[in-house]
């Protein structure tokens, strides 16, 4: 009877049995590499927004 448990109850069982995982210290980047484009896209954007604001307060 085991083997033949519907879907549902099996996951559950399985579910108990490993018991809750602790939530990782990585904040909202799991993945370093995540981290780093994120970090570089946002430093890009600073940047040519900068740049934009500058040349347009140039031209006038």
């Amino acid at each position: 009877m085991f083997g033949r448990a519907p879907l549902e109850e099996r996951i559950a069982r399985r579910q108990a049995e490993l018991g809750p995982r602790p939530a990782g210290s990585g904040g909202q980047f799991d993945h370093p590499t995540a981290r780093y484009l994120f970090i570089g896209l946002l430093a890009v954007t600073v940047a040519a927004h900068v740049i934009g604001g500058v040349l347009f307060a140039v031209m006038g």
